[in-house]
């Protein structure tokens, strides 16, 4: 009896573990300022999965130093199979960060001084992706997607320029995903 359980947990096991329900990603492409540098995808029915993506990005260029943090949540919807082949689905998102400009400026005497200027920001992201993903039988994975997002902008600083500033607009959303599915 205790070998039928045994070689039963056993097939069950190995069964679960081909099954691949979850796949877990790193973006690249999202240290630019993206918001899912790592993200967790979940089949959630026979065509359908759930994403949640975290991410952190800063890049410098010149005096000027951009961070940022956000997080994601998508819905997709696989044409074929969950996880695998062509797909289409939503994705609302939040991020904030800062962007800080070193430099020299002139005081009230004309003197020539160094200055830093420091932005925050923060901004809520609702769009549309769709794209194209592998999975092979070792697991691994390619995630390929395109497509736009709303963004909503508002920024913070002790400038009088950009105290209260505000800034919409539709903005491309691309990633691309390595990953590990199980």
């Amino acid at each position: 009896m205790k070998k039928i359980i045994l070689t039963a947990a056993a097939v069950f096991a190995f069964g679960f573990a081909n099954a691949q329900e979850n796949i877990i990603k790193a973006n690249p492409l999202s240290v630019l300022g993206g918001s899912d540098l790592l993200s967790f995808e979940h089949k959630i029915g026979e065509n359908s999965s759930a994403v949640l993506g975290l991410g952190y990005g800063g890049f410098k260029i010149g005096d000027a130093k951009y961070t940022n943090m956000g997080a994601e949540v998508q819905y997709r919807y696989y044409f074929n199979e969950a996880l695998k082949g062509l797909y289409a689905g939503g994705q609302i998102g939040y991020t904030s960060g800062k962007v800080t400009l070193d430099g020299f400026s002139f005081d009230s005497n004309f003197n020539l001084v160094s200055s830093s200027n420091e932005t925050t920001f923060s901004s809520l992201k609702v769009g549309a992706k769709g794209g194209y993903q592998w999975v092979w039988s070792s697991g691994f994975s390619l995630d390929l997607n395109l497509g736009l997002a709303y963004n909503n902008f508002t920024y913070k600083s002790s400038d009088a320029v950009f105290s209260s500033l505000k800034a919409s607009g539709v903005l491309p959303n691309f990633g691309f995903g390595l990953g590990y599915a199980f």
